[in-house]
């Protein structure tokens, strides 16, 4: 058996855990419209990042070992896009949740690819992949050395260490358009971006209760 398949295998078993009797395994719930390898595979995409991902809690330190993390992100796709290759995506969370994978990436053809996945969830219905479309389209915009137009992206700059959006064309779409796809205005924005400057980390750019 393969990294990959032994992965999946592994996460699956964990899925017969409850969280409550077990701190140290994600909790993988029961959904029927999932395919249930890809279910596991954005589990353990969100574990590796300090989430249980459906018990909404931290579960580590914000050390991550991020060389590990990206070896692992890579079998992650690998295994998504054979699951996509052979035609496994039924339902929009199924797209959302692949979409989510593909996002962890600097590789433009990845990132078109969460892209494509994220915007087909949307049209399955599943308006809660909104948010993961318009990110997906800045960062791979900011991939392709273009302004981002959302305004979903953060990072630090490499030299100056501090926090920026830029290249950003916040005026290349009005608000009420950025609400539309679930992401909050320019002014929210700029609060966070001060917040993050400040050392005082920021909320996500995701509108809440966005419908």
């Amino acid at each position: 058996m393969n990294r990959i398949a032994m992965l999946i295998a592994a996460l699956l078993v964990c899925s017969a855990v409850p969280a409550a009797q077990s701190q140290d395994k994600p909790t993988i719930p029961n959904l029927p419209d999932v395919n249930p390898a890809l279910l596991a595979l954005v589990v353990a995409d969100q574990w590796d990042r300090g989430m249980d991902m459906f018990a909404g809690r931290q579960v580590k330190a914000p050390d991550l070992d991020w060389k590990q993390i990206e070896v692992r992100d890579a079998e992650r796709k690998t295994a998504a896009r054979a699951i996509v290759k052979a035609g496994q995506l039924q339902s929009g969370r199924d797209y959302q949740f692949a979409a989510m994978l593909f996002q962890h990436s600097a590789d433009p053809t990845d990132l078109h690819t969460a892209h494509i996945l994220a915007t087909t969830a949307v049209a399955k219905g599943n308006a809660g992949a909104r948010w993961l479309a318009a990110a997906s389209f800045d960062r791979l915009l900011w991939n392709l050395n273009r302004p981002q137009v959302f305004g979903t992206q953060f990072k630090q700059d490499a030299q100056t260490s501090k926090w920026t959006m830029d290249p950003y064309d916040p005026d290349s779409i009005p608000d009420a358009l950025r609400a539309a796809w679930c992401v909050v205005g320019h002014a929210e924005q700029e609060r966070i971006l001060k917040a993050l400057q400040s050392g005082a980390g920021g909320p996500s750019t995701s509108l809440v209760d966005c419908k």
